[in-house]
């Protein structure tokens, strides 16, 4: 399956990815991050449940502390 992520083509492994299991391959944190799907945000309690398709467009944001 061919999604993408964060402008950049992504191929899954798996026909059947949610974005809890994408976020696993692709970075370890979860703290701090947001995830949208198609421009549309995904609560953190839904992750495990929110199954992605081919050609989706997923953003991930990670918080980073500074000044």
């Amino acid at each position: 399956m061919k999604i993408f992520v964060n402008q950049k083509e992504f191929l899954a492994n798996s026909e059947s990815l949610t974005v809890e299991q994408l976020l696993n391959e692709i970075q370890s944190l979860k703290a701090g991050v947001a995830v949208a799907v198609n421009n549309k945000v995904v609560r953190k309690a839904y992750w495990d449940s929110t199954f992605l398709a081919e050609g989706d467009h997923i953003t991930v944001i990670t918080a980073v502390c500074g000044g």
